[in-house]
């Protein structure tokens, strides 16, 4: 009796102690402190006529505290996750979910932590981070934190303040899986032996329907008015934390950009000056390397071979919170291995280390500022000597009629003679690499004879005309470059190579081309469908659609909607996991028409659409054209068709004439405010982006003041 009137009496307290060891820790923050630093800056912000941020300030730190500002006004909810994914603690708000990147927040945070992101950051901020750029990050954060305790209401329990330690651990993070290391990290947890050959290294993914993007550079002796002419032309999500947003920043440091930046980046990653721009291009060299290691799992399993000896792992522990509900939420907890390689996965086929050259790389920031700055030809090589950006082709142009393009990389130095490609022996030291290729050593072009280049995430190899280009022969294949030949690079070759003065009308067809070349995989597809019969007239008649089909994307042709969906059925985008048979997908294609148009051959303006709110506008182009557009085709009944979710997003065409005088143009797919459905620039420049139209972007104040919708001081 005793003993249950003790347990009784006991249960709230054990109720209450479990209470407290599942409530999840809150923080504090000074908000005075925050409206006091605000004041430290002096930032201008100008919304022009279509809401985009032009930000004046009298130093660089000054713009940036302006970026942040403005960019929180417009994209908040998509910064606030960056930043959980920048501490590691993406479970604490999300639970289980899947975070923007896709990612089970219970796997980022486990990852955050296996690549040691913030031990990296803490102890690089002060020697690999220039205090200039640095300041940048803090500006950025400064701004972020007075718009948010503006706005209390929209910002969730602890994520104040924001530190500069938070905007450079973002892009540090970030990097990897802009670089696609989450398919590397599927790899290894595949079925079998051991992880196959890279998936972008595949024969299936040679000739894909590439997501990707595009750039051109046209010089003077080229260009039929002897202008020289860039276009920037990133393909990118249309929403998330992997979309641009626009805006212009100027200083009296001597800063002008006007260009596109991510969701918690202090400074824009690409963009034009009055004086040179650049466009940035997803590459793909082998910056990877898995190693198979041996343990000692009879003895000791924290052990692994390592030049006949066998050496212990560097164990840590990953610790997080898992959200349960309301304020509470469960610390977990799990070992981390780290090997001389580097982080270590356990799998049912063994320990696998990953070494990747962009593990804890910070130096991103100082190069893209740095770039913005550049105002000479040898300043720009300078710059790019830094390489602190981990990849991404570079193409270039300025206002004396220069241009250029480097396959840009953070190339390792690896011993000659291993075949690289696939799974290491993890036994061996020699096949870790410490060191990089300097930016000599990668293929490159500056002011061919041509007068012209351009990339389309492809091979490096073809750029500009024959004869011109790099030979593959002169590169290690250690470096891993792509074979591969995209639609839009072959587009490229052939209207490009054919044009002997490009005007500038030219240039914007040629890159607005909504065709399909002779050839490539969804044309294949074609062919491989000329020996298929079907008893089902439906599918005989489906099939005579696209045998019929011309390869062309225009928004009143009427066979470009069964192909393209049968295409993206059966392969998708880049790397699809469940590769359907030509036949099934051709039955699914012509079911899902049928069900959606009742008819086979709708218009493909009537697939293809443009939605943002209330506006629903027919788009040319398609997946890998160079009028890139990517349609959500696995949710093709349920949207009653094709929606945009991909593709041409912020461009921007610089035209600097013979006298060094800039013209700028850009547009947006949908407008400068992402994510305020209230705001008239929510969708204002949709119709413009559909009807292949551009804005003209003011670099000076003189300019922008006539066009103001808004002029404020944050923080004053």
């Amino acid at each position: 009796m005793k003993i249950s009137r003790i347990f009784l009496l006991l249960i709230p307290a054990l109720l209450t102690g479990l209470a407290i060891w599942l409530k999840t820790p809150s923080s504090s923050f000074d908000k005075n402190a925050i409206s006091e630093t605000a004041k430290t800056y002096d930032a201008r912000i100008i919304r022009d006529n279509w809401g985009v941020a032009h930000i004046f300030g009298k130093t660089d730190p000054d713009t940036s505290f302006g970026l942040g500002y403005s960019h929180a006004e417009d994209d908040w909810e998509t910064i606030q996750e960056t930043i959980m994914t920048s501490r590691g603690i993406s479970s604490q708000y999300l639970g289980r979910k899947k975070n923007l990147v896709g990612l089970e927040a219970p796997v980022q945070d486990y990852l955050f932590d296996l690549f040691k992101v913030k031990e990296a950051v803490e102890s690089k901020i002060d020697t690999e981070v220039s205090p200039p750029a640095r300041a940048m990050a803090k500006a950025y954060a400064d701004g972020l934190n007075l718009w948010a305790i503006e706005n209390p209401d929209r910002v969730l329990p602890g994520i104040l303040p924001m530190t500069d330690i938070d905007v450079i651990s973002g892009y540090t993070w970030a990097t990897p899986f802009f670089f696609r290391m989450d398919e590397e990290l599927k790899l290894i947890f595949a079925e079998g032996e051991a992880p196959p050959v890279g998936p972008y290294q595949s024969s299936e993914y040679s000739d894909g329907a590439v997501l990707g993007s595009n750039a051109f550079a046209i010089a003077p002796r080229r260009s039929e008015d002897g202008h020289t002419r860039l276009v920037v032309n990133s393909h990118q999500p249309f929403v998330g934390p992997y979309a641009w947003f626009e805006a212009h920043v100027v200083s009296e440091d001597g800063l002008n950009l006007a260009g596109g930046g991510f969701p918690g980046t202090p400074i824009l990653a690409q963009g034009v000056t009055p004086t040179h721009g650049w466009a940035h291009t997803v590459n793909k060299p082998d910056l990877t390397d898995m190693y198979k290691l041996e343990t000692n799992k009879d003895k000791n399993p924290t052990q692994y071979r390592l030049d006949g000896k066998w050496v212990d792992f560097e164990v840590s522990k990953s610790k997080f919170r898992i959200k349960l509900f309301g304020p509470f939420s469960f610390p977990y907890s799990r070992d981390m291995l780290w090997s001389q390689h580097g982080p270590v996965l356990e799998t049912d086929s063994g320990h696998y280390a990953i070494r990747f050259a962009g593990l804890q790389e910070v130096g991103a920031l100082d190069q893209w500022y740095a770039m913005s700055k550049a105002d000479t030809p040898e300043e720009w090589q300078s710059v790019l000597s830094k390489n602190g950006v981990l990849s991404f082709n570079i193409v270039y142009a300025d206002k004396d009629g220069n241009i250029g393009s480097l396959y840009n990389a953070r190339m390792p130095k690896r011993k000659v003679g291993p075949k690289w490609r696939g799974v290491l022996p993890g036994d061996d030291s020699s096949l870790i690499w410490d060191s990089y290729h300097p930016i000599t050593d990668l293929p490159q072009l500056h002011n061919p004879e041509t007068g012209w280049v351009f990339s389309a995430n492809s091979s490096p190899f073809f750029i500009t005309d024959d004869g011109a280009n790099n030979l593959r022969e002169n590169y290690p294949e250690s470096f891993g470059i792509e074979a591969r030949m995209t639609n839009r690079a072959r587009r490229s070759l052939a209207l490009f190579s054919a044009d002997e003065a490009i005007s500038a009308e030219e240039l914007l067809t040629y890159r607005a081309d909504g065709q399909y070349q002779e050839g490539v995989h969804i044309r294949q597809m074609q062919e491989d469908l000329t020996d298929l019969n079907f008893d089902d007239e439906r599918l005989n008649l489906a099939k005579d659609l696209i045998l019929n089909w011309d390869g062309s994307t225009e928004i009143d042709n009427r066979n470009a909607g069964i192909a393209i969906l049968t295409r993206m059925n059966s392969s998708g985008f880049e790397l699809k996991d469940d590769r359907m048979p030509l036949d099934q997908a051709l039955e699914k294609a012509s079911g899902e028409m049928m069900s959606v148009f009742g008819r086979l051959d709708p218009k493909w303006g009537e697939v293809n659409r443009l939605r943002r709110g209330t506006v629903d506008l027919p788009l040319r182009g398609g997946p890998d054209t160079l009028r890139a557009i990517y349609g959500d085709f696995e949710n093709f009944v349920e949207n009653k068709g094709l929606v945009a979710s991909a593709g041409d997003t912020h461009i921007m065409v610089a035209d600097w004439d013979e006298n060094g005088k800039l013209t700028l143009q850009t547009i947006h797919q949908f407008g400068a405010a992402t994510l305020d459905e209230t705001s008239p620039h929510y969708a204002d420049q949709a119709v413009l982006f559909a009807e292949e139209k551009f804005k003209n972007m003011p670099m000076t104040l003189d300019e922008v003041l006539p066009l103001a919708t808004r002029d404020y001081r944050p923080g004053q």
